[in-house]
């Protein structure tokens, strides 16, 4: 089913459904990843109910200018909004030659925060309160450093006997693949009592949603902490007991560029201190 037909979401006014649905119809037919699809939809759903009864054709740079410009997003928020709304106009422009949004949706200057790992005492918590399920999902992401994308669609067929013991194939964004070893007890947990298909079921293409494994994490992790600084929780202890490889934690991490690696990465405090031990003049 589309997204757009799923019944369970707010309306969005009449003149918005139908290039609405068109645009997912033609991001599914680029070969966007599910991921991809929802948040794009999501976001212009978003913002054809704040216009009201202004239909696509007749949005004005002026409208979108005070759109953006009443919202209180943090920057990473905005430019995935931005990137919505310049590529549906984009898209919507082909057929009718308007596109308010070719100036203003640009420029986002996004200050990239610094690593913020889950305690290992969140972690503990958060499993002590765990259903099966619910502590599958955590030990993926603090073990494996998987995103929730990636947990969604883990499937008992990526799992198979290694050399060295087991591996997991990974679908990463973009459609990358990666091989990640399993500790034996991860892989008893991904195999137990659990028939052929996705590990997650659900109704997305057969698994759960990205947002609803997101959902389920935060269930039990105490605030502020989420899947995706269970993954920081695996980039710093992997990087600090790991030998400090960054390329194998690049490859782990299914990073493209190893100074996002670098981002998720926590410096331990004992090495600040032995450099600045070493370098002392007394």
């Amino acid at each position: 089913m589309l997204i757009t037909d799923r019944p369970h979401l707010k309306p969005i006014p009449p003149a918005w459904v139908e290039p609405v649905r068109d645009w997912e119809l033609r991001l599914r037919a680029e070969g966007k990843r599910e991921a991809t699809v929802d948040v794009r939809i999501r976001h212009i759903r978003r913002l054809a109910r704040d216009l009201g009864d202004t239909a696509p054709e007749v949005v004005t740079e002026a409208d979108l200018v005070r759109w953006a410009g009443s919202q209180t997003w943090a920057p990473e928020t905005r430019h995935a909004y931005y990137m919505s709304v310049t590529a549906f106009y984009g898209w919507h422009s082909e057929s009718t030659g308007h596109n308010p949004a070719e100036r203003i949706m640009c420029g986002i200057s996004r200050q990239q925060p610094p690593p913020r790992p889950t305690p290992e005492a969140a972690v503990l918590q958060a499993l002590a309160n765990a259903k099966p399920r619910t502590e599958l999902i955590i030990r993926l992401a603090a073990e494996l450093g998987l995103r929730c994308a990636e947990i969604a669609q883990v499937h008992t067929r990526d799992l198979a006997r290694s050399k060295d013991g087991w591996a997991l194939t990974v679908h990463g964004k973009g459609g990358k693949v990666r091989i990640l070893p399993v500790p034996a007890p991860l892989a008893r947990m991904l195999t137990r009592e659990r028939e052929q298909g996705f590990v997650f079921p659900g109704k997305v293409n057969g698994h759960l949603s990205s947002r609803h494994v997101s959902k389920l994490a935060r269930q039990v992790l105490p605030a502020p902490w989420n899947l995706h600084s269970l993954r920081h929780r695996f980039a710093t202890i992997a990087y600090v007991n790991g030998g400090h490889d960054l390329i194998a934690l690049q490859q782990a991490l299914g990073h493209g560029n190893v100074a996002t690696t670098q981002r998720y990465t926590q410096c331990d405090s004992s090495a600040l201190a032995r450099l600045v031990t070493a370098t002392s003049l007394t």
